[in-house]
């Protein structure tokens, strides 16, 4: 064995003792497992840490890589849960919460969420979860003090949370504790400047590539549940495009019917099928009746607007850049899923 590696080794297993010892929470053991990188840049080195499961304890183990392979380095005290015990999955392990005596499990949750929030795959949102963390893990931002009270004066402001006694009371109804508000708060500021890291300076030059996804076209549109009826309605005012809003306004003072009249299509937003239909059809003219939902809408164009390189596309921009770059993370992650049960779940919950 290298004399490099030895080194690394005996220097990882005397910070996994001081760990245990002086019982130091995680924030605190990034930053001295950072200092070990710092020290041994010849070597792979990581950490990894859990939650013990019958202490308030947590346990480390360090990672500590040669062109040979991986060494996993652990330390665990006489009085700390034996060796076989530690990750045993009991039984209650995939429960979330119980409700009046009855369970809720977590293949139930990431189900359920998904098919609330249709727009959000929960899988892949966790996926993205963990690459993020990894990423911050390396100390590639840095979230001040400034910046944490900054971020919880804004989340105070947005719940309306103006007093300390309001603050308690959501976070005794959201089962947190001020530390974890803390760390979720700190966790999203760094997400933030994760994010503007990944595309700062090449927002412009990835726009000029895909300009023409963010070509606009403003509409008026009505939603009319029937097929039958939004084609008939289509034939009725194809030839008089100019009675289209006396058309909704009726509808919706004779029948009550909620709807959002106007609305601005980005192209990359919609499919391409309903793209080349809104983007060929003349100002003021109608769009043949195109399926939506439950429904089918009817829709009258009113103008384009060609893309243009604001403030606002380049936020949306930086936006679209962090998603590709999670995109290739996730199709270099090595991933498994487990519901709680014993075996690994081969797939997520797939998205409603």
């Amino acid at each position: 064995m290298k004399e490099s590696l030895l080194a690394a080794v005996r220097d990882s297993l005397e910070l996994l003792v001081r760990l245990r010892q002086e019982r130091l929470e995680p924030d605190q053991a990034k930053e001295l497992i950072r200092g070990l990188k710092a020290r041994h840049p010849a070597h792979w080195m990581n950490m990894v840490w859990e939650q013990e499961t019958y202490e308030d304890k947590r346990h480390y183990d360090i990672l500590v890589g040669d062109e040979d392979g991986t060494y996993s380095l652990g330390y665990c005290a006489d009085e700390s849960l034996p060796w076989p015990a530690r990750g045993l999955q009991r039984m209650n392990e995939s429960l979330v919460v119980r409700v009046n005596e009855e369970p809720i499990r977590i293949n139930q949750v990431i189900t359920s969420l998904d098919y609330a929030w249709h727009t959000l795959h929960i899988g892949r949102h966790l996926i993205n979860v963990a690459i993020i963390e990894q990423e911050l893990q390396g100390g590639v931002v840095e979230v001040t003090d400034e910046d944490f009270a900054e971020a919880l004066l804004e989340f105070r402001q947005r719940r309306r949370l103006f007093t300390a006694a309001q603050v308690e009371r959501w976070m005794l109804e959201h089962g947190t504790t001020e530390q974890l508000l803390e760390n979720h708060l700190r966790s999203t500021v760094a997400q933030k400047k994760l994010r503007k890291r990944v595309s700062e300076g090449r927002e412009e030059a990835w726009f000029n590539s895909h300009r023409a996804e963010f070509d606009r076209v403003q509409v008026a549109r009505v939603f009319i549940p029937d097929e039958a009826e939004a084609h008939r309605t289509y034939e009725q005012l194809r030839g008089n495009p100019d009675q289209f809003l006396q058309m909704a306004q009726t509808r919706f003072l004779e029948r009550n019917e909620p709807n959002d009249l106007f609305v601005t299509l980005r192209r990359g937003e919609l499919e391409p099928q309903q793209a080349g239909l809104l983007f060929a059809t003349a100002p003021g003219q109608l769009v043949p009746p195109v399926s939506s939902g439950g429904g089918y809408e009817l829709v009258q164009v009113l103008r384009f607007l060609p893309a243009r390189f604001d403030e606002a596309t380049r936020g949306r921009v930086a936006d679209l850049m962090f998603e590709e770059w999670l995109a290739q993370k996730r199709s270099e992650a090595r991933v498994e899923w487990y519901w709680g049960a014993a075996e690994a779940a081969p797939l997520p919950a797939v998205s409603l």
